[in-house]
């Protein structure tokens, strides 16, 4: 076996990088630095790797496997989250258009700043808490155990009470409390 004991290696006219048209091999435990840019085209695969710093994918990035962020993810100009296996972060900020695949698990908070859509059912298991104006279209509410309304209700339409239409003036409210109605 060979080897080679250099300080630089350049191309033949010494005028740029080599080209290493069967490859480059770095032996295991051993470390490969670059303190320029580092480009890279075509596939990459990457096993059991930590990276740190800044990374950026321009063209997409497929990972398969579990991914951790210690510290922030931040998704800026939109993306897809379609993954099997776990994201984990810190805080995840996204920015952009941007869709989710299916979710499970726990988000801890979920804070939208502009608009939202939720394609299919919604279910609430804590506190609901609206501020600003609630638009509720063509909705059927089957079953209520109790609702505490802390203020004035208002209608724009007929409101029935146990089959029976509500009394809206003080002399009806009157005669329904005296005779029953």
């Amino acid at each position: 076996m060979s080897e080679l004991r250099v300080d630089n290696i350049v191309s033949q006219d010494g005028s740029a990088a080599p080209i290493y048209s069967k490859g480059l091999n770095i032996g295991a435990g051993q470390t490969l630095t670059n303190a320029g840019d580092y480009t890279v085209s075509g596939t990459t695969t990457l096993s059991n790797t930590v990276v740190s710093g800044v990374t950026t994918f321009s063209q997409g990035a497929a990972i398969t496997g579990d991914v951790t962020a210690t510290g922030s993810l931040n998704v800026t100009g939109g993306g897809n989250f379609n993954t099997t296996g776990i994201i984990t972060a810190g805080t995840l900020n996204v920015s952009g258009s941007t869709s989710f695949g299916d979710i499970t698990g726990t988000i801890g908070t979920l804070t939208v700043t502009n608009d939202g859509t939720v394609g299919g059912a919604l279910t609430v298991t804590g506190d609901l808490t609206v501020n600003g104006t609630t638009t509720t279209i063509d909705t059927a509410v089957t079953s209520v155990d109790s609702l505490a309304v802390d203020g004035d209700i208002s209608a724009g339409g007929n409101i029935t009470i146990g089959g029976k239409g509500a009394a809206t003036t003080g002399k009806a409210i009157a005669m329904a409390m005296v005779f029953g109605g």
